[in-house]
């Protein structure tokens, strides 16, 4: 069966703090601004208990500071903070590509590879995004380590595209790198599959960094 339904187990905190994260990294909230769990609550149509969620992953990543009872003081992003988050991921996500070189079974990353295959043949752009996390969740599934599972759980951030790309050339360019990797996954290539897993995340990584700069010189000249 297809990995595809695994992420139905994103709890909604999860998918809050994925939001919350990316308007903070976009500038549509500043630093300083005041996110209070009524507003966002409303404004996603969810209880106030996944905002509460959101904001304590936010704080954990040092995006937001907490404040009782009431919400959360933005504390900005900065090109260091981007930076911080990638290193990390590629620490985490290139040793996960080497290990899954070595899985017994296989099948979960292919089956998710062709999955998103199929998105692409059908131009159904709109719908990469979930097959993007389900292709990195089966290779991080497939080491058997359920604390890095965990933690690379923690750290995804589908917010990936720069406001400069199409929807079409951003599912593109990631699909033919995860074809990268999925094919030096199938020839249990260590070595190869940790370099296409980092050139993935480098490539987000100046995405990312290109939209925040984008995003400071738009706030610069409104000023």
């Amino acid at each position: 069966m297809s990995k595809l339904k695994q992420i139905q187990v994103e709890s909604t905190g999860v998918r809050v703090a994925n939001a919350l994260r990316n308007a903070i990294l976009t500038k549509e909230f500043h630093e300083n601004d005041i996110i209070s769990l009524k507003m966002i609550a409303e404004k996603l149509g969810v209880s106030n208990t996944p905002v509460r969620e959101a904001l304590q992953l936010l704080a954990q990543d040092g995006l937001v500071e907490l404040r009782p009872n009431k919400g959360a003081i933005v504390l900005g992003v900065t090109e260091e903070s981007i930076r911080d988050y990638y290193e990390t991921r590629i620490l985490l996500e290139c040793g996960a590509a080497r290990k899954a070189c070595q899985a017994k079974e296989l099948t979960p990353i292919l089956k998710a590879f062709a999955a998103a295959e199929q998105l692409v043949a059908e131009r159904r752009y709109d719908e990469y995004a979930t097959a993007n996390q389900a292709l990195h969740q089966a290779v991080w599934e497939a080491t058997g380590n359920r604390r890095l599972i965990a933690l690379a759980f923690s750290l995804w951030n589908s917010s990936s595209r720069a406001d400069q790309s199409t929807e079409q050339d951003y599912v593109l360019m990631a699909h033919e790198e995860h074809r990268n990797l999925t094919n030096a996954i199938r020839q249990r290539d260590p070595d190869e599959a940790s370099r296409c897993m980092e050139a993935h995340l480098q490539r987000s990584m100046r995405d990312v960094m290109s939209n925040f700069r984008a995003s400071e010189t738009q706030s610069d000249q409104s000023a």
